[in-house]
């Protein structure tokens, strides 16, 4: 049985094509077009897509500016896009358009995530560590019922993967991330006041954060929840943006002076693929993967989902 319909847009006729085939032998029916007018004819012909997965830079029509009319056109379509070039770049254009979805074409392409984030997109069951691992593997878990354990957590887990490559790295992005899940995400501390915080600060059975790991001999993966789906995906563009584009006046990074945001940015800077989760009001989940030296090659993708 089909898995969801699928509209596939890129002016490269051969990745088109090895999408296109690659989607399909894993259930899913497949549609393509060259560019974004060949696909806007093509909903107008047959609107019942749960997902366009477009390419940014194309003739006549961008990426950016398809996603906004498909929105506007169906509202129930999922959309994402897919690029070969810094995701970066386009960070103005995923705050102004609201997107939160890029993924990367690496070298070799990372079919593993691509078929991760296409099925979250399309199912809408976006959380879950286990979903990049083989489902024989062991997921392990933490769970945090007071601040004072945010340090034993991250060197419980660093003791597990210090010997593989940019562990260094992955322990400072995980401990701003639990750090945020646990201040930011359960207790909704003010981060103009952090001097105020509490070490030991016991958390209710609601405010509990939970931190599941695993690792194989490609990647290590690490997923950090709250329980109060605080996080905005607009808040996350907005923090990303001023920590990557520079103010005209002062040639300076616009998050200079800023209280808050610099946590995801560096944290995304640090790890391979940085993915965030939210269903607001219930749930934030952000997931590391940092895969083993020269696995792939590329640029970081940016993953933000919101139901």
């Amino acid at each position: 049985m089909a898995q969801g319909r699928i509209l596939v847009v890129d002016d490269e006729v051969d990745l088109l094509e090895i999408l296109s085939e690659f989607l399909t032998d894993k259930g899913f029916t497949v549609v393509t077009a060259h560019d974004g007018v060949e696909a806007l004819q093509t909903l107008e012909k047959s609107p019942a897509f749960d997902l366009v997965l477009s390419d940014i830079n194309m003739p006549r029509m961008k990426g950016f500016e398809l996603i906004n009319q498909v929105r506007k056109k169906y509202p129930d379509t999922k959309c994402s896009l897919i690029t070969a070039y810094d995701v970066n770049s386009y960070i103005d254009l995923a705050k102004q358009y609201n997107v939160g979805n890029i993924f990367s074409k690496t070298s070799p392409f990372n079919f593993p995530d691509f078929l991760v984030h296409v099925s979250r997109l399309v199912s809408g069951e976006i959380f879950g560590l286990e979903k990049y691992f083989a489902p024989a593997h062991t997921i392990q878990g933490i769970m945090i019922t007071n601040a004072n354990q945010i340090e034993d957590a991250i060197e419980r887990i660093y003791s597990a993967i210090k010997d593989m490559p940019k562990s260094h790295k992955i322990k400072t992005a995980l401990r701003e991330l639990v750090v945020n899940a646990v201040y930011y995400g359960a207790k909704n501390e003010d981060g103009a006041h952090k001097d105020s915080w509490k070490t030991d600060m016991p958390l209710e059975s609601d405010e509990y954060v939970f931190i599941t790991y695993a690792f194989d001999t490609e990647k290590i993966g690490i997923s950090i929840s709250d329980q109060k789906g605080r996080l905005k995906k607009a808040d996350v563009l907005f923090w990303l943006e001023r920590n990557i584009a520079r103010d005209p006046t002062t040639g300076y990074v616009k998050s200079i002076n800023d209280e808050h945001g610099r946590g995801l940015f560096i944290s995304r800077e640090f790890i391979d693929s940085l993915i965030i989760n939210v269903k607001p009001g219930a749930r934030t989940e952000i997931i590391l993967l940092n895969y083993n030296e020269h696995k792939y090659h590329g640029f970081k993708p940016l993953i933000i989902n919101e139901v």
